[in-house]
């Protein structure tokens, strides 16, 4: 049995099941090698969600024995015959945004569309997925905070950071955007008096406030173009950051760059190493994002950051003696 396998992946194996003439038992269909581990319970409520959403009859007059045997009444019938104006609707989007291939901002829906569009093979095999926390807290504000964006209207939000006490403030959000797998919201802070980003799975209530709505000049397209992530820190001037590549990493920051603005100092080049230099602010995110290489990169520029990170390299040396 399969693990993991997502709703429809298993609506459309029941699909094929069902349309066996012979038709299957219960058992038979939750020992499918291509049916998840699910419940017989759970089964039943996929059953009943493919008459009352996708209007399946089945047959009620099929017996093996005792056991009661699971087919549709009309055995050419098939769910992808319902969901065939949906295609369409996807196909179409798929075209309105083949013009914009090639902006990040856009290839990812792209590409999720595709994976809506083709990524289920006929056997019920998803053959294409995509790196997400669908079970991450705080993704049920993102409407809300969309709407009060969208619609232009404060709210007041209670918040809760880590290793720290909740406290309550009023927000006028502007912007919403996904890093490392977490949801932020960017809003002005009536207590600080300026922008700031909160992770969302950090927020315990939000509520609507009937007040003026503080607007902002803030061109979020611009905002991030001098960082990595979301830390945005104000008055931190851009830096020219170099850098030293090993030769077991060069070929994956050549074809995955750290940042737009990364560039490799050919002149520099060794037989072993390779050279690369980004403008931009130096943040958490980046610290972390180099760190994360180990010894395969090493910060040569500025002095002020290979010190801290020759300090962190210490601590790491003297908590792994053995």
């Amino acid at each position: 049995m399969r693990e993991g396998q997502d709703k429809f992946a298993r609506l459309m194996r029941l699909d094929q099941l069902l349309r066996f003439p012979e038709g299957c038992t219960l058992n038979e269909i939750l020992t499918d090698t291509q049916i998840d581990d699910i419940s017989e319970r759970q089964l039943r409520d996929n059953l009943k969600e493919l008459e009352e959403k996708y209007g399946a009859v089945f047959e009620t007059g099929l017996h093996r024995g005792r056991e009661r045997l699971w087919r549709y009444k009309d055995t050419t019938f098939s769910i992808m015959q319902q969901t065939s104006q949906d295609m369409e609707v996807i196909r179409q989007s798929l075209e309105n945004l083949n013009l914009f291939k090639g902006d990040p901002r856009y290839d990812m829906l792209r590409f999720y569309l595709m994976g809506l569009q083709k990524g289920i093979s006929e056997t019920g095999l998803n053959f294409m997925s995509f790196d997400n926390n669908n079970e991450v807290a705080g993704l049920d504000y993102v409407e809300s905070i969309l709407e009060a964006i969208t619609h232009k209207y404060p709210l007041k939000m209670w918040y809760k950071p880590f290793n720290k006490d909740e406290f309550a403030g009023n927000i006028h959000p502007y912007h919403l955007r996904q890093y490392n797998r977490r949801w932020f919201v960017f809003a002005y802070s009536e207590d600080r008096m300026e922008i700031q980003n909160y992770p969302l799975d950090r927020i315990v209530r939000l509520e609507h406030l009937s007040k003026p709505y503080i607007e902002t000049d803030v061109d979020f397209e611009e905002y991030f173009d001098d960082i990595v992530g979301v830390s945005n820190y104000k008055g931190r001037p851009v830096e020219k950051v170099v850098l030293k590549v090993s030769n077991k990493s060069i070929d994956y920051i050549r074809t995955k760059p750290l940042h737009w603005s990364q560039t490799e100092l050919k002149e520099l080049e060794t037989e072993s190493d390779a050279f690369f230099q980004l403008k931009l602010k130096i943040n958490t995110e980046l610290e972390m994002l180099l760190f994360s290489y180990s010894d395969a990169i090493e910060v040569i520029e500025p002095l002020w950051l290979r010190e801290k990170f020759a300090e962190k390299a210490k601590r790491l040396c003297d908590m792994y003696k053995v």
